[in-house]
């Protein structure tokens, strides 16, 4: 077996009031390969029938309920603590909004394992409505004007990212894969952030520690 194979990964997604976003993110989710070994839904108090939605249609996802709405660090540091409960070996975080390609998480295993540094990955994100156009394909930080900024924002998928997994900032939130391991060494998202620009202070903090971050181009 191969290190995509053996590796255990959680599928971590926080969501709060958008059951039919969740619904078709779970569905992309559910058709990985290869597959999640744990597909985790920590639900911030919804109040729209996401609980329901997890029962009829998801029965093999595991739903974590909040008690009130933790905001996304809150949820996303409950689950990685789960995942890692688990026995995940590495976590993929996923907004609730998005879709992933069926082999997104092959493409990130495999930089995991071919760059030894790499920490943290994440894909090309696109637009769900101009899937033509790139949101995000990793981040930089701009430290002299205290700015962040998504590489290649707004550009058309001409290939010209490359194929090969390249060395960024920060990845976004929306979409990254770590290892639990680097959980472990700086622990978790900042909670005073509680939603927006909370990966990039702990993409920061896992530089600092020597990890690596890596977008990888053919992950989408």
């Amino acid at each position: 077996m191969n290190a995509r194979e053996t590796k255990r990964v959680s599928v971590v997604i926080p969501t709060r009031d958008r059951c039919d976003d969740l619904a078709d993110c779970l569905a992309s989710v559910t058709a990985l390969a290869p597959a999640a070994r744990d597909i985790l839904v920590v639900d911030n108090a919804s109040a729209d029938g996401t609980a329901d939605l997890l029962r009829r249609r998801f029965p093999e996802v595991i739903p974590l309920r909040m008690d009130s709405n933790t905001g996304f660090t809150g949820a996303c540091n409950h689950g990685w603590q789960r995942a890692r409960e688990r026995g995940a070996d590495a976590v993929l975080l996923l907004n609730d909004d998005a879709i992933v390609a069926p082999d997104l998480l092959g493409h990130l295993l495999d930089a995991l394992d071919q760059e030894p540094d790499a920490a943290v990955v994440g894909p090309t994100i696109y637009f769900h409505d101009r899937p033509d156009l790139i949101w995000c394909a990793g981040g930089s930080i701009d430290w002299r004007r205290g700015r962040t900024n998504l590489l290649a924002l707004y550009e058309r998928d001409n290939g010209q990212l490359g194929p090969r997994p390249r060395r960024v900032d920060f990845v976004s939130g929306c979409c990254l894969l770590a290892r639990t391991s680097l959980f472990d060494r700086i622990g978790g998202l900042d909670p005073r952030f509680f939603a927006y620009y909370e990966e990039v202070e702990w993409c920061v903090r896992a530089r600092r520690a020597g990890a690596a971050i890596y977008h990888v181009p053919a992950a989408r």
